[in-house]
Formats: structure tokens, sequence, C-alpha cells
């Protein structure tokens, strides 16, 4: 009797929120678009005011190469030069860094009238605020502010797909909650509405998670030929989106290949098939890429290993410069301080708390009500968001309600992100850690969902005058 009862209440439980879930995720999708409005609306809305830093100059510094290409129509100064004698500085800016952002700044400052002459210079790291300033290395303000503009435009279209990204993987409870938490990460906002990268780095990484998804789900040349094409676009946004592509492809591989071995007619009959529109898919994100990044036509085969050399050597300068991690528990703590605890950083230089500009910029921007969720920070909340998180982890592996193919794709992207980021950061920079402010957004998300449908089960058995064994 007790056994049967037990039973009973499970088979209840279980119904009631699988009709639970189904009415959360029936409702009219307008209600999405106007969530996604709203919270592009908050995104948007101070970026003008977002505290300056140093990057921003460079990044509008290096817009000139738009002038150069599609302005001037000169291919060659911004072809790779192995002599390293035109303009060697702004070659390593070039290829140091992804394409995207300086692209569209470019096209801004073309479209207000700024030439390259009329920009500001790269900024100089190693002397302070009023030598840039008194050099003309800080931006006009006019050119900033539509900078940031267009890169916060782009934070919000990532949160669009990201939201869309988690609504088709898990469910569209979870895409609410995830969205939210992820567009009001402070550190999210403080670089995605910069005119740096990070806009179009999160977008392009959004990108390459719902074409992985969505081929999943489809399995058409098409969707394997737009998948490719978002890798292309993600690495070329900005080159550690490398690790991100090559997870998802992994990911996708696998499931594919599974699907295959299930089925043993499927897997003579299409096996092949898959494998060429795979590699079809590897054929577009190169083409992509390298349409998109002009300075590698004279040189595409050398230069992937010249720009990890570049890269690595980059690391090395800035730990050598402001000091990295010492020890693996430092490493640790890093990755808790910044992923989960969520704790705001504007600089990095430890100087420029010494600037009374950028501590005015600093207050105004946080009293402005539009900084994101500012209660972060605290161990608390960290050790509050690493619980939620495991549990969200430990229960996306076990529920069967979530596709097979999306679980693996989901697991393989945040754990193995998780994992490169915790033992190759050698910095502790807030901005190293963005992809993960993804991640954890979801897990925390989807854990919040998971409690309340259980919740849910336990007051409706109680509603009914059922009795809930321990």
């Amino acid at each position: 009797m007790r056994k049967n009862l037990i039973i009973g209440v499970v088979q209840v439980g279980n119904t009631e929120c699988r009709l639970v879930m189904q009415i959360l995720n029936r409702h009219p999708r307008w209600l999405d678009a106007l969530w996604l409005a709203l919270l592009a609306a908050y995104i948007v809305a101070s970026a003008a005011i977002v505290p300056f830093h140093g990057d921003e100059a460079t990044l509008l510094y290096m817009g000139r190469d738009y002038h150069y290409l599609f302005v001037d129509g000169d291919l060659a100064k911004v072809l790779y030069d192995d002599t390293w004698t035109r303009r060697p500085e702004e070659q390593r800016l070039r290829l140091e860094n992804g394409v995207i952002s300086k692209t569209i700044y470019g096209w801004l400052a073309w479209h207000q009238g700024y030439g390259p002459d009329d920009l500001n210079g790269e900024w100089h790291w190693g002397r302070d605020y009023e030598f840039n300033s008194r050099t003309n290395r800080v931006p006009d303000a006019q050119l900033l502010n539509a900078a940031r503009i267009a890169s916060a435009i782009q934070l919000a279209l990532a949160t669009a797909v990201f939201f869309h990204f988690t609504r088709m993987t898990v469910n569209r409870p979870t895409a609410y909650l995830a969205s939210a938490l992820f567009a009001l990460h402070p550190n999210v906002l403080i670089n995605g509405r910069r005119a740096m990268m990070e806009g179009s780095h999160l977008l392009g990484l959004t990108l390459a998670l719902l074409a992985g998804a969505w081929l999943l789900r489809e399995r058409k040349w098409l969707a394997y030929l737009l998948f490719g094409a978002c890798l292309g676009f993600a690495v070329a946004a900005k080159h550690p989106n490398a690790l991100i592509a090559a997870l998802v492809f992994i990911a996708v591989t696998i499931a594919t290949g599974r699907e295959q071995i299930a089925s043993e007619k499927r897997r003579l009959v299409g096996g092949g098939r898959q494998r060429i529109l795979l590699l079809l898919s590897l054929v577009a994100a190169a083409a992509v890429f390298l349409l998109l990044n002009p300075a590698w036509w004279s040189a595409p085969f050398e230069l992937p290993f010249i720009i990890a050399e570049m890269r690595a050597e980059l690391l090395r300068a800035q730990v050598d410069w402001i000091g990295g991690y010492e020890s693996f528990t430092e490493r640790v703590q890093g990755f808790f301080q910044y992923v989960f605890a969520a704790e705001r950083q504007y600089f990095e230089v430890a100087r420029w708390a010494e600037y009374d500009v950028i501590s005015d910029q600093i207050a105004f921007y946080e009293s402005s009500g539009l900084a994101g969720i500012l209660f972060g920070g605290t161990g608390l909340f960290g050790i509050v968001c690493l619980a939620l998180a495991m549990f969200g982890a430990v229960n996306l592996a076990r529920d069967s309600a979530i596709e097979a193919k999306n679980r693996l794709l989901l697991l393989l992207w945040m754990i193995g992100l998780a994992l490169v980021t915790l033992l190759l950061t050698p910095l502790p920079w807030a901005r190293y850690y963005l992809p993960l402010a993804l991640a954890m957004p979801l897990l925390v998300g989807y854990a919040l969902t998971t409690m309340a449908g259980a919740a849910w089960r336990r007051i409706r058995t109680a509603d009914d005058g059922v009795t809930v064994l321990p």
C-alpha cells in the first residue's frame, strides 16, 4: 500500500510538472518579443555613460582599416607584410584582434565624416590618463558614444540569440531567467556596452551555439552551411571564440555520429553524407573567416601559427607587467570571483583607481540604476550561484525531458569551456571569463525552474490531500 501510494504521488507530480511546463511553453510568442525588447532597452539605455576604458581608444584607432579598404580601396595597406616594415604597430593590432568591431567602428567614423587622420591615436598603457588626453588618444565623445551604442546593440542581439538557444535546448521558463541573469550581469554590461570587442564577441559566441542547436534539429544542408558561417563569424569577432567553435563542432559531430550508430540503416546509408556536410560546414567557416579578414589573404596558412605565438607573447607581457596567477589556488579563487560571485571590474590596471575622471564616471554609472545586479561580488552571492549551478548541471545531465543531443551540446560546451578557462586563464581579468557569463546564468536559471517545479508538485499534492511521504 505504501509503495503504491509513493508511486502514485510521483506519477501525479511528474504529470503536473510536465503540464506546468507545457503551459509556460505555450504562452503567446509576443511576450518573448516584449521581454527581449525590454532587456535590449535596458542594455542600450546607459551605453553612453559606461566608464571609459583605454581599449576603447585602441579599437576606434583600428577602425581606420575600414577607410583603407572601402574608401581608399587600398588592399595593400591591410595585407599581412612579412617584413613588418609597413605600419608595424597597425599590423600587430590588426592580427591580434577580431575584425567585426573595428569594421563597425570604422564605418561609423566614416559615416560621421571622420578620416584616418581625424581619429584618436592608440592608447599608451605605459603613461597616465593626462598624457593620453594631451596627446590626442582619448576618442571624440560623439564617435565614442556612437560606437558604444553599436556595441550595446550587438550585446542586445546576443541576449536575444541566447534566449532562443536556451528555449530550443532546455525550455522557455529557463530562457527567461537565463536571459535576465545574463543581461543584468554587471561585467557583461560594463564590457558589452563599451566600444571594444565584447559585444561582437558575445554575439558570435551565441550565434555559434544557436546554429549548432538548430543543426541538431534540422540536419539540412542549409543548416550545415549556416552553422559553418556562424563559426567563422564567431572566430572573426574575437579569436578566443575558436575554443567555443571547436567545442560546439565536436558536440555536433558526436551527436550526429551517435544517431548514425544507433540505426544500422542510417549508418550505412547516411553516414557518408553527414561527414561530407560536416566538412562543408568547416569549409564555410574558413571561407567566412577569410572573407572578413583581408589581412589573411596574402598568407592564410602561415598566419594561424604566427598569431598564436603573438597572442601567447601578449599574455606573457600582460602577466609580466600586471602580475598573473601564481598558483592553482589563485586560479580557483579568480574563477569563483568572476564566474560565480560576479565581482565588477571597471579596469585591470590598479593605477586607474587614482584617476578622478574615471572614479566620477563609475559613481555616476552605478547611481543610474542601469548598471546591472550590483549586489553581486560578495562571497555569499558566489556560494549561492555555485550551489545552484552545480545543482543545475547534475539535473541537466539526468533530465530525460531534454533531448540527449541537446544535453550533450550543453554539457560539452559548458564543462569544456570551464575547464579550459580555469586551467589556461593567466590573469584576474573579468573580460577573460565573459564566455562563462552565458553558462552560469543558464545553469542557475535551469536550477531555479527545476526547484520551482518541485515546489509546485508539493503544493498541488498538499491541496489534493495526498500525503507526500519521505
